[in-house]
């Protein structure tokens, strides 16, 4: 496909200037988009059928791949594997090489990008730094078709089929003169896997939601997508006034944020439809996702090698919570090796580079440091000791500006009484030995892209 890309970029190039070539240009994209697409499909339908041991036959080989092709054709990783004395023969010379973070990409930046791309034709990407460490690289256009195709693949487990609707969420900002007319979503290509229609997070209310429910249902989209607090917003309105949807819906992806139990029992109720829930990253590496009712998150073997660790870089046992450390197999514009990703994963089984986990444990940053400066993760606390209390609330977030006290942001339903703070701040202070500050809103404000983070760290330890 390097050679048709080869030919593609003059004439994307040309098309900035010429309708004549920029007509030209989309539907030689278009049809090279479809052509990765379907070809995405077909390896991921193959795999499907592939044993354990065909598995790990084909991660060594897509990873020893990876490995030789960022020493040969990359200054960073020559000298890297050069100063390190490492040999590529096996997966297992992958834990020689040492982990890859975001400062060491920031400096060495030009020497992590392959010579074999024109850096005139590549995309620069930058995640949304929810952490805090927001990153700017490179990717090839390859890398992006290909992570098309696995979302066409995992809507396609749900039963996809051609011109069935797909409604996706985002942080997309409506232009006044829609706004006016009571419109809050934007019509997007056709046939996209990531959503016919978005509709806004940034505008929705307890005044517009009913317009909302009511558009969807006119719709009668076949696959919802995206952040969970927003289709939570929506299965909570639609219990609440009893309603029906007059249609069936194949599925609904969640992904973006972290999903309480509750909230996906919730969103499954009011829908009559199974969550699948997704885990990727911009940084195109890997992508995670469940297919059945035991919500299990498999690797796709095709896309990246998936490693969890300890914090002192040995193996995580299964069953215990450990770090996503990833290699890319798909953007050889920029190669990521060993990636620290400062995502928590609980992991269940691991085959290869391929793994299965059972919870996506959110960032490292969601923790909270106590007086003496004990770190405590607050994700398994929060959404499994919490839960009950949790009910009765519409929206929350909790920050912490200073070491020993959290800020507790709670937009409460009328049902939600002082028994459930008290009770919130008993299971809290049972765990951890902070002060806790409740604070009662009317609106807590989604970051930029329209998500709702639910810890906000602003201190580090």
């Amino acid at each position: 496909m390097n050679s048709f890309r080869t030919f593609l970029n003059p004439i994307k190039k040309r098309a900035q200037k010429s309708s004549l070539f920029s007509n030209y240009y989309r539907k030689l994209f278009s049809w090279r988009t479809k052509w990765i697409e379907l070809k995405v499909l077909k390896k991921l339908k193959v795999v499907e059928g592939f044993s354990e041991k065909e598995i790990f036959n084909l991660q060594n080989k897509l990873l020893l791949s990876t490995l030789s092709y960022a020493y040969n054709n990359t200054d960073y990783y020559k000298k890297l594997f050069n100063e390190n004395n490492i040999k590529i023969n096996s997966y297992k010379d992958l834990e020689k090489i040492p982990l890859l973070s975001k400062e060491i990409i920031k400096k060495n930046f030009s020497k992590l990008i392959s010579k074999k791309y024109n850096i005139e034709y590549l995309i620069k990407k930058k995640t949304g730094g929810s952490t805090g460490e927001p990153l700017e690289f490179y990717c090839n256009s390859y890398s992006g078709l290909f992570d098309y195709g696995h979302h066409s693949y995992l809507c396609s487990l749900m039963g996809h089929k051609k011109g069935d609707i797909i409604i996706s969420c985002g942080g997309v900002n409506i232009p006044e003169h829609l706004l006016c007319k009571n419109i809050y979503w934007v019509e997007i290509k056709k046939g996209n896997p990531f959503g016919d229609y978005i509709f806004s997070v940034l505008h929705l209310s307890n005044n517009n939601i009913n317009i909302y429910v009511d558009k969807i249902i006119e719709m009668q989209p076949a696959i919802l997508r995206g952040y969970p607090s927003f289709f939570n917003s929506l299965a909570n309105h639609i219990l609440k006034h009893n309603i029906t949807l007059p249609f069936k819906i194949k599925g609904i992806i969640l992904t973006a944020e972290m999903c309480s139990t509750n909230q996906q029992l919730n969103i499954e109720k009011a829908f009559s439809s199974m969550v699948y829930f997704e885990y990727g990253h911009t940084e195109v590496c890997l992508f995670c996702y469940t297919k059945d009712k035991t919500y299990t998150y498999e690797s796709s073997p095709i896309y990246g090698y998936i490693e969890i660790l300890n914090d002192d870089g040995s193996e995580t046992k299964i069953g215990q919570i450990g770090n996503i450390i990833v290699t890319g197999f798909i953007n050889m514009a920029m190669p990521f090796i060993r990636y620290k990703t400062g995502d928590l994963a609980k992991l269940k089984y691991r085959n290869a580079g391929v793994v299965y986990f059972d919870e996506f444990q959110g960032r490292q940053q969601s923790y909270a440091l106590s007086k003496n400066k004990k770190k405590v993760y607050l994700n398994t606390m929060i959404f499994g000791l919490l839960a009950e209390n949790l009910k009765r609330v519409l929206k929350w977030q909790i920050i912490q500006h200073k070491i020993g006290e959290l800020e507790f942001y709670i937009i409460k339903t009328k049902d939600f009484s002082k028994k459930d703070e008290l009770n919130i701040e008993k299971v809290i202070k049972n765990v951890i030995d902070l002060e806790i500050n409740f604070i009662y809103v009317e609106i807590i404000p989604p970051t930029k892209n329209g998500k709702h983070l639910f810890f906000i760290q602003n201190i580090s330890p």
